[in-house]
């Protein structure tokens, strides 16, 4: 039923959030930081506004840099249980620098990575570098017929050998992003001459199950190495399609990244996002960490009419973590702020797909809704601070 539902548009309502709440990162609503670009400028201002969240995911080739001291050691003494989480490609490397000799001083994990994959490139049946973006190289997860997994021991193993010399400057890893198969971005299609046939047997990887199955469980085994090899606590948070309808892959991760929530990259109707997410946040589909799950829910374009103030509704009804960023790529503060106090009851759906449906939470100061016409477009959502439990 909810396939039948897929396609364009939404009818975004903001609606009055209230007054702004004091910080307190231990309270309701709970935050996380995507900030994906470096953060040596932020003044104590926009650390402290950071320091609200519960978990913050920077590039991990900053997180282990030492010109990150002075916020990582600030944002830890704001707030001494925040999460850090290092952003990683699942199978790709950027192009390096010119200047190597400020990556060994400045970003020495990006040098170091780089040259640890060096011998695991992807190549078209051209011969020609296979790049999915801009100074992005593909990396190839299939190697003499099965799944890569010297590739995979060489990722796993430097990570440990950063997280050794930096007393585990991370607490866990963000993946972007998990697929079913390699997307060429339109902005360098172009450039790319060839097919993609990651195991050279001659069949292109479109019309070659056994490739894709390979593809698919090399992403698999990258996950479960990585939980093997840093054990339950250790928060892995996976975007792309995949975790959302993998159980396997799933089970292995503590998190979903819902980017463009909640259309996401396949253009659904709001209605059908939000309830794949919430049905994603059911008890075990994720693996917990640290007593819970972490599930980030994301507006891609951080802007109040296209949709923040719905991500931060829709993530206090599933229990995940709401984040804000300005160009997909920074934290520039929040726009949303509300103070609703602890929840005090589970979600609950009401209503029916031909009528109107409605999802609700109650908080210790309000409750949360929000609702969808027949058409699947939203109809409502709100925080009510005047709700009294009655209804």
């Amino acid at each position: 039923m909810l396939a039948a539902l897929f396609s364009c548009g939404a009818n975004d309502r903001p609606v009055d959030p209230g007054p702004a709440r004091s910080a307190d990162p231990s309270s309701y609503p709970e935050k996380a930081v995507v900030h994906l670009t470096s953060f040596g400028r932020w003044d104590s201002s926009l650390i402290k506004e950071a320091a609200e969240s519960k978990m913050i995911i920077f590039p991990i080739s900053r997180c282990f840099s030492p010109e990150s001291r002075r916020v990582l050691d600030e944002l830890h003494r704001l707030n001494p249980d925040i999460q850090i989480l290092g952003y990683q490609l699942v199978m790709g490397v950027n192009t390096l620098w010119p200047d190597t000799n400020y990556l060994r001083t400045t970003l020495p994990y990006d040098l170091d990575y780089y040259n640890a994959v060096l011998g695991n490139w992807a190549w078209t049946t051209a011969q020609d570098t296979f790049m999915i973006w801009k100074n992005q190289i593909f990396l190839n997860p299939i190697r003499d017929g099965n799944v890569n997994l010297e590739l995979i021991d060489t990722m796993v193993d430097l990570l440990a050998r950063y997280q050794d010399q930096t007393g585990n400057a991370i607490d866990g890893i963000f993946h972007d992003y998990f697929m079913t198969g390699p997307h060429i971005n339109p902005d360098v299609q172009d450039r790319v001459i060839g097919d993609i046939d990651f195991d050279g047997d001659g069949i292109i990887f479109n019309d070659d199950e056994d490739e894709q199955e390979l593809f698919m469980r090399w992403q698999t085994e990258y996950a479960r190495a990585i939980r093997n090899r840093f054990g339950d606590d250790f928060i892995q948070v996976g975007n792309g399609f995949p975790p959302q309808e993998d159980p396997e892959l799933a089970g292995l991760l503590n998190g979903i990244f819902y980017e463009c929530f909640p259309n996401n990259p396949w253009w659904q109707i709001d209605r059908t996002g939000f309830l794949i997410f919430l049905d994603n946040q059911r008890e075990g589909y994720l693996h917990k960490a640290r007593g819970r799950t972490w599930s980030v829910c994301t507006n891609l374009y951080g802007q109040w009419g296209n949709g923040n103030l719905f991500c931060f509704l829709s993530s206090l009804l599933g229990g995940c973590l709401y984040t804000e960023q300005q160009g997909s790529t920074k934290f520039v503060g929040w726009t949303v702020d509300i103070d609703t106090g602890a929840p005090k009851s589970a979600t609950s759906i009401e209503g029916s797909m031909d009528s109107t449906l409605t999802a609700k939470r109650e908080f210790e100061r309000g409750e949360v809704r929000i609702s969808f016409l027949p058409t699947g477009v939203r109809d409502t959502y709100l925080f009510d601070p005047k709700f009294n439990g009655s209804r």
